[in-house]
């Protein structure tokens, strides 16, 4: 794979502000969700996981991170500032949705780990700290930009987040096994080409316990 595109990252912080806005425009590609939004007087686009959104909408949604001169290679469109979002939420879609509720424990956990609720809700507190979460592996990808992937999934969730993933540059376990993985916790790690992670686990090892 080419060569990762740097990026600026400002303004970070989990759930910095809160914003309700209409949709103008939208296009869905990648896996991601790119909305134009009227934002009282200002227009912008946000970003965040591929979801179902029509123009007219009003929509909530909560800061991940702003991003400048973000190009994103599947649209081949380069953004002059685009702001990645959570927990987007349609006003009109609301009615017609159940809230899920958050999940903070876990059968898989045990006296040495965290559950991934935990990891997410919680992800400043663990910036920089190696942790150790046990649940099941629910994929495996492996030598994308030069390192193996490896999402866990232990029955917990938070705001909706219950996949955390793991890179490294070791051997993984395979699909649906239950393993305890351990690594170093980064926020908002941007890796380019529409590849970001409000929490991903790095330099990671697996044991099966």
């Amino acid at each position: 794979m080419k060569q990762l595109l740097l990026l600026l990252l400002v303004t970070v912080g989990l759930y910095a502000s809160t914003h309700t806005a209409k949709v103008l425009e939208f296009i869905n590609s990648g896996g991601y969700t790119y909305i134009k939004v009227q934002d009282g007087s200002e227009h912008y686009w946000i970003a965040m996981t591929e979801r179902e959104v029509e123009k007219g909408d009003t929509i909530s949604y909560n800061e991940q991170g702003w991003m400048q001169q973000f190009h994103s290679k599947t649209l081949n469109r380069t953004f002059d500032k685009i702001l990645f979002a959570s927990d987007v939420s349609s006003n009109k879609k609301a009615v017609k949705t159940t809230i899920t509720p958050d999940v903070m424990s876990s059968k898989y956990q045990q006296k040495d780990t965290i559950t991934i609720a935990e990891l997410f809700a919680h992800r400043e507190r663990y910036v920089g700290k190696k942790v150790r979460v046990r649940g099941v592996v629910t994929k495996v990808s492996q030598q994308i930009m030069k390192r193996n992937w490896v999402h866990l999934q232990d029955g917990s969730r938070f705001k909706g987040q219950d996949d955390l993933v793991f890179t490294t540059h070791d051997a993984t376990p395979t699909k649906n096994s239950v393993v305890i993985a351990e690594g170093t916790v980064v926020i908002d790690k941007d890796f380019g080409y529409s590849y970001f992670y409000p929490v991903i686990v790095e330099t990671s090892t697996f044991s099966v316990k």
